[in-house]
């Protein structure tokens, strides 16, 4: 039996046209808005930073050998498109240095473009991580650690002790949860370790600890606040190079109380925001915290007399019952401070006392 075609006319070259009837009114529909409007809680913000590709190196991690340049705990801001080349408009591409090439080759400085290479910014990374500075510009430098990472500057040549790096006046956007690593893509052909971006914290209840620092007094000469000279980062190097704290200028007569605000020092640490006046200050740009907590009470639930060993990393005899991260603080600033190394019971007698201890600080960055 033949198959019929149904009446279509396959034998005319032309067809006829037929209306399409549009839909009832009550039928439409708005069209779909596809705007991501929410991105995130605001905790920890759903975005992806890079860290600036020429900062000094902090301290080494020794299990890995990499290099830390921004420690646990600091204050961070971000360079964006708007701020310099180091992330560049698309329109305008642009380089950024990796490393050197082998030896034998001339050990010249090689790059990689920005926009379209692997060794460049994933298309997703919008800005690159420095510490906080309070607004103000940070002229930093290398150190002898830089020379030894071979850490690499913006003019392609490998930094040497001394060497300066200004780091532009920025605002916070919120903390590093974690040591940040230093960018090391495209300087190794068969290794990089640690991921292309990094997140912050924005919003949490942290601890820190803190000093008093003082031009008078038993502690005279305790002052490891940065200052913008090269003399100042090396005496201080093994306590800022390691730890995030809050300093309380005592000779600027900071007001120390719960309910102040916090603001970032020119490295990220943290510092009184107001001073004498710190009781009537509003929240600014760089405003990133309120103190709730000011504890000195120890030792606690009786640690002091837990046996340790020295270098234990444990709270006991070796540390007085102080938790290790304050004792280890307490101790490198009086250490270096005074030129005397302090005994168990000098630090035990110096948090007791109130010029040293630790903070809790509620984050208000967002």
């Amino acid at each position: 039996m033949a198959i019929s075609n149904f009446g279509l006319p396959f034998d005319r070259h032309a067809s006829p046209k037929y209306d399409t009837r549009t839909a009832p009114s009550k039928y439409t529909q708005s069209a779909i808005r596809s705007w991501r409007f929410e991105q995130s809680e605001g905790i920890r913000p759903a975005e992806y930073f890079a860290v600036h590709k020429y900062l000094p190196v902090a301290m080494m991690d020794i299990t890995t050998e990499d290099w830390v340049v921004i420690p646990k705990g600091r204050i961070v801001g971000s360079i964006s498109t708007e701020d310099s080349s180091i992330i560049a408009y698309p329109s305008s591409s642009g380089t950024i240095y990796t490393g050197h090439s082998a030896t034998e080759l001339g050990a010249a400085a090689m790059s990689a473009y920005i926009d379209n290479s692997l060794y460049g910014y994933d298309d997703f990374i919008v800005g690159a991580l420095v510490p906080a500075n309070g607004g103000n510009i940070c002229s930093g430098f290398y150190s002898a650690d830089d020379v030894t990472a071979a850490t690499i500057k913006s003019t392609g040549a490998i930094a040497a002790a001394g060497d300066a790096i200004n780091i532009a006046a920025n605002a916070p956007i919120g903390v590093a949860f974690h040591d940040i690593y230093q960018d090391i893509r495209g300087k190794y052909l068969n290794y990089r370790a640690h991921a292309d971006g990094q997140a912050i914290l924005t919003d949490w209840y942290v601890e820190v600890p803190y000093v008093k620092v003082s031009d008078t007094g038993s502690y005279s000469g305790v002052n490891p606040q940065y200052a913008n000279t090269y003399a100042n980062q090396v005496t201080w190097r093994n306590v800022n190079k390691t730890y995030t704290y809050l300093s309380i200028d005592v000779n600027n007569s900071d007001v120390f109380r719960t309910g102040v605000f916090v603001e970032p020092d020119l490295i990220g640490n943290y510092k009184i925001q107001g001073g004498a006046s710190s009781l009537s200050q509003s929240k600014t740009v760089q405003t990133v915290g309120k103190i709730l907590a000011i504890d000195n009470r120890f030792p606690k639930g009786g640690l002091e007399d837990v046996q340790t060993y020295p270098r234990s990393g444990m709270p006991g005899t070796q540390t007085a019952g102080l938790p290790k991260f304050l004792y280890d603080f307490v101790y490198q600033c009086i250490y270096i401070g005074t030129g005397t190394a302090p005994t168990i019971e000098g630090v035990y007698d110096a948090v007791r006392g109130g010029s040293f201890g630790l903070a809790r600080i509620q984050l208000l960055v967002s």
